[in-house]
């Protein structure tokens, strides 16, 4: 985009108001002329329109006179009495002599026919029409009558009168053809240069006659522009022009059919040449003006910007670090108050630039060193090529701790967190981001025992206003030059370091690459598993839950399974846990709501009454939508509440309990089943368990594996059944692998089992012929 000077603007902006007022009094002058323009042209087109009326009429008189004298000559009545055609015949011919005439008719008195026709060939002379009752009436009554005859595209304007003798004998029509001649006639004796075209419609269609332009183009104009629908005066485009048009109807022919008009049409343009020279005399003045005010607007422009350079000039030393003040000469004008804004202006920058310099390296929260100091700092340690160790500190809990601390408590134990780190890693800390902290060992023997007495020293709690806070810590470790000589990239590998310190034993760990290829290879199966909930790849293996009252199969739990083409079968444990962390498991829940509801419908139809199982993952507790989504599947299947079962595990309840309650209890409410999945595993705590709406516990399959033969694992899970019926909740045991697991479970009341000595896991199909081998009688009607 091309940028100009200030000068330059001013310069243009004057240029361009003045061009813009005198194109708005150019535009009003020249609307003016138009405008008086076409009500000049219309008023002579009116003018000629009268003109060329009194010329046709004043000829109809002419003729009138003529026709009269010749019907009183006595030898012409003798003829027509004694039917003489030859002496009619010549006494026409000699009367169309006389007054000019293009055409002589004799008509019978009778009948209107025609008795003999001089001026037009013998063709067209038996092709003429009777003369009409009405025309004949007007001549005998008036003394004379006036009618217009087309003939082979030609028009004639014919006066009538009666022959008397005394009675009327015959009727005589003299008339003269309007042709090019009469056009051309018309026009010189106008004073207007006008052009006239005689016209007659033939078949709908209006033609002309005779013109003085072109003819062709006449027609094709009366043709394509619907004429016929066109008002007697209209303004149009005519031969690329505009030109105004006046129609002037003549009388209709003797048929009473074919009528015929005059038409003059005027260029509009001619009217507009007088103002021509007063438009070049004009656009001379209009360019003089603008040279004599593009020099004005340099000299004025350049005066008032003599002061803004100054400015200028002094702005681009301050941008280079050179701040100092600008005088002025001039003294209480809007330049000098301009300057002393511009001194102030320059302090405060001075002033601000220290404290945003301070603020872009400095958390502030804290007033440790920020990120940007660190990864600077980490830089210069870099160029200076001497081997050290980056660390990372993850503080935990933090995030639970907002939740009970005020805003300036956090801070005041973020803060008190720096110091700490500070003392026992003698070196200086930076904020990394919300929860982390970094520093460097530069010339340590042995960067692992510092991370030991980082970690110990969080063993003694913070004291935040008078709040016991107990806090912990992870690190991530990396070293240059092992892992990396990129600055901002051993930062990245310390952070990916501490993924790992979060699970180690001793708190800390080292960046290893193989972590960050598993962090790839993590990612690229979260791909294909977004792919294979498209496909066929993922789907639900059905395992039955037994009711030890009855011996029947009354519900079952379905369970993901992954069949990669090129990963093979694919555990559960190796995806789900990092769908939950990657957020990918919401896709994995609406499919496996859908894929249930489904199934159910489809073994309702079919007389299979077995209720399905799914389980739900922490992420699901906390989406607020998902009752609402599940009561849309349940309308979509047409299924009662009671077909579909929700199990949730005690973790997973226990990450936000509020949230959690509120969509369980939304979802008990809709009259859904829910289930305490993995009982034993997690928190048990009893405070929760019988906050939550759930209608049954699933004692985990690692308490139940070896009832049989372990009398710790059979006092645990008798009792969480005792408890479990205490609280109003069926139980159920999970991982039932023997018969005499099966049978300690029926002695303790358990109501349900479910494992591998009842089936294992198994797509709908095997589960069908698993049901259709048990029994046929209680849930299936007819035998699949």
């Amino acid at each position: 985009m091309v940028s100009f000077k200030f000068q330059t603007r001013i310069t243009f902006y004057y240029l361009g108001l003045f061009v813009m007022l005198q194109s708005l009094i150019l535009l009003s002058i020249a609307a003016n002329i138009y405008g008086k323009t076409d009500g000049d042209v219309e008023g002579q087109l009116s003018i000629a329109a009268k003109y060329f009326e009194g010329s046709i009429e004043a000829r109809e008189s002419d003729f009138i006179g003529r026709a009269k004298d010749q019907t009183r000559a006595a030898g012409f009545k003798e003829a027509i009495v004694s039917n003489e055609l030859l002496t009619i015949r010549t006494t026409l011919a000699t009367l169309n002599q006389r007054v000019e005439a293009d055409l002589s008719v004799l008509y019978d008195i009778e009948d209107g026919r025609v008795v003999t026709v001089v001026g037009v060939g013998r063709n067209n002379a038996k092709a003429m029409a009777p003369l009409s009752a009405p025309l004949q009436e007007q001549a005998e009554d008036e003394g004379v009558a006036k009618t217009i005859l087309v003939i082979d595209g030609r028009i004639y304007k014919l006066v009538i009168v009666p022959v008397l003798g005394p009675d009327p004998l015959a009727m005589l029509a003299v008339g003269f053809e309007l042709n090019q001649n009469e056009a051309v006639r018309i026009k010189e004796s106008s004073y207007l240069d006008l052009d006239i075209a005689f016209i007659y419609k033939e078949d709908g269609v209006f033609q002309a006659a005779a013109t003085t332009s072109n003819r062709n183009a006449l027609n094709r104009f009366l043709a394509d522009q619907s004429y016929a629908a066109k008002g007697a005066v209209f303004k149009d485009t005519y031969l690329g022009e505009s030109y105004y048009f006046w129609r002037v109807e003549l009388d209709y022919s003797l048929d009473g059919r074919s009528g015929a008009a005059a038409l003059l049409y005027y260029e509009v343009n001619k009217s507009l040449q007088q103002y021509y020279e007063l438009g070049i005399t004009v656009g001379y003045i209009l360019a003089f003006s603008v040279i004599v005010l593009i020099l004005f607007s340099m000299v004025l422009a350049r005066g008032v910007t003599r002061p803004l350079r100054r400015l200028a000039n002094s702005s681009q030393r301050i941008a280079e670090g050179d701040y100092h003040t600008v005088h002025t000469s001039a003294k209480g004008d809007e330049i000098a108050d301009l300057t002393d804004n511009f001194n102030r202006m320059v302090a405060a920058v001075q002033e601000r630039e220290s404290k945003i310099t301070y603020q872009a390296f400095h958390d502030v929260d804290t007033g440790l060193p920020n990120r940007n100091r660190f990864e600077r700092n980490v830089c210069d340690a870099v160029e200076k090529k001497t081997p050290f160790a980056l660390v990372v500190i993850e503080v935990q809990q933090l995030s639970e701790l907002r939740g009970v601390l005020n805003h300036a408590n956090i801070n005041a134990l973020l803060a008190g967190v720096g110091a700490r780190i500070k003392v026992s890693a003698g070196s200086d800390v930076c904020r990394l981001s919300t929860d982390a902290f970094a520093f460097l060992l530069e010339d340590h023997a042995n960067p692992e025992v510092v991370a030991a007495l980082v970690i110990n020293a969080f063993l003694e709690p913070f004291v935040i206003e008078k709040i016991t806070v107990d806090t912990s810590v992870k690190l991530g470790l990396s070293k240059f030059p092992g892992d990396t000589k990129d600055g901002p990239k051993l930062i990245q590998d310390a952070i990916s370091a501490l993924d790992q310190g979060r699970q180690s034993p001793r708190g800390f760990a080292w960046y290893e690459a193989d972590t960050t290829n598993i962090f790839k290879q993590r990612l690229s199966l979260m791909s294909d598993f977004r792919e294979a909930l498209t496909t066929d790849e993922i789907f639900f293996a059905y395992q039955p839950k037994l009711t030890l009252k009855d011996d029947k199969i009354h519900s079952t739990e379905a369970l993901v399974r992954w069949i990669s083409p090129t990963r093979g079968f694919v555990a559960p444990d190796e995806f789900i846990p990092f769908a939950e962390r990657t957020g990918d498991v919401k896709h994995l829940t609406n499919w496996g709501l859908r894929t249930a509801a489904a199934q159910v419908a489809s073994w309702r139809r079919r007389g299979i009454n077995v209720s399905v199982a799914v389980n739900l993952s922490t992420n699901d507790l906390m989406n607020t939508n998902l009752p609402a989504q599940i009561l849309k599947l349940l309308s979509e299947h047409n299924l009662p509440a009671s077909c579909l079962k929700l199990e949730v595990t005690e973790s997973a309840v226990m990450h936000d309990t509020a949230r959690a309650l509120e969509v369980l209890n939304m979802l008990s409410s809709m009259g859904l089943s829910l289930s305490i999945d993995d009982y034993g595993t997690g928190y048990s705590s009893l405070s929760y368990l019988k906050k939550l709406p759930v209608s049954e516990l699933k004692i985990d399959m690692s308490f139940v594996r070896n009832l049989a033969t372990n009398e710790e694992d059979r006092i645990l899970v008798r009792s969480t059944i005792e408890l479990g019926h205490n609280l109003g909740l069926s139980v159920t045991a999970e991982g039932v692998e023997d018969q005499r697991s099966l049978d300690l479970l029926r002695e303790y009341g358990c109501d349900c089992v479910q494992g591998y000595y009842i089936s294992k896991p198994v797509p709908a199909g095997e589960f069908e012929k698993f049901l259709r081998e048990r029994t046929t009688k209680r849930w299936i009607k007819d035998p699949v």
